[in-house]
């Protein structure tokens, strides 16, 4: 057992049919072993996967994406310094779970991305690097690009009736890329409110959340934050004022994910996400 396993065909699986009510439970439990497995006892209070909003834009405006209305987040960049220094600090551990570019934007639109898995892939060579897409600006030629890079793997969720032909061409022409890509459809899966920001179809409703345990964000500014953190409410710290593992060790921090394992929601956020507040 190994961290991470978004990319395996049976975890993909799973996380698509578990049914709401266990899988908060389900998913905590069984990122609690790997990380045992992967760490050791010791150091297993470690989360599983990070994600860094290297821009802040999308290509798309999804309804159930608060990118879609009043602006988003803008047009906004991570300072290469902002993400060196996250890696940098991720590399004094080893870091091997997931590590992917994005936070509510499109990484695909920031030309810098091979540079920075590059860098990233240097720094931390067990960690898995993941490239979040919708895909329609993924191409052959990027593909490669990513993949000579150090990217793992890329999960593309359809969020559009139909995928460019050039996105389809790589799996069609390329059959070796289907253990590379992932894609995925949301149809009749619940999904977050973003800390109520949303209202999709189908909303997740917790009665706890590991999410926050096992996944952290860290904004084009820096600060931490749970991934559903869309108007960064909450942020438990900047990367360049403190190093990414101290905030993450920080008591506030922990105390919060205590708190939200067991469902005591304090924070207005996460009451929002987990539907005890509207």
């Amino acid at each position: 057992m190994q961290l991470p396993l978004v990319l395996n065909s049976f975890y993909r699986l799973m996380a698509q049919n578990t049914p709401e009510i266990i899988k908060p439970k389900l998913r905590g439990l069984y990122n609690g072993v790997n990380k045992i497995a992967t760490y050791g006892f010791k150091n297993r209070d470690i989360f599983t996967a990070i994600d860094f909003e290297i821009n802040s834009q999308c290509n798309l405006k999804c309804s159930y994406c608060p990118t879609s209305f009043d602006g988003g987040r803008g047009v906004n960049y991570m300072p290469e310094e902002v993400f060196r220094k996250a890696v940098d600090d991720l590399s004094a551990i080893k870091y091997s779970g997931r590590l992917s570019p994005h936070f509510f934007g499109e990484p695909l639109m920031d030309k810098r991305l091979p540079e920075l898995m590059a860098y990233a892939h240097a720094k931390l060579p067990h960690a898995q690097i993941v490239i979040h897409t919708n895909g329609i600006l993924l191409n052959y030629e990027m593909f490669k690009k990513l993949v000579d890079s150090g990217v793992s793997g890329f999960l593309v969720t359809q969020h559009t009736k139909n995928f460019p032909k050039s996105f389809t061409s790589i799996i069609k022409d390329n059959p070796e890329t289907q253990n590379v890509i992932k894609v995925r459809n949301l149809e009749g899966l619940a999904l977050f409110n973003r800390a109520g920001t949303v209202k999709p179809p189908i909303a997740r409703k917790m009665k706890s959340c590991h999410y926050v345990s096992d996944e952290i964000s860290i904004t084009y500014t820096g600060e931490v934050v749970c991934t559903n953190d869309f108007h960064v409410k909450h942020s438990f710290g900047n990367v360049l004022n403190n190093n990414l593992l101290d905030i993450w060790g920080s008591e506030w921090f922990k105390q919060i994910r205590k708190e939200v394992r067991k469902g005591k929601f304090t924070l207005d956020m996460c009451r929002k996400c987990a539907l005890h507040e509207e």
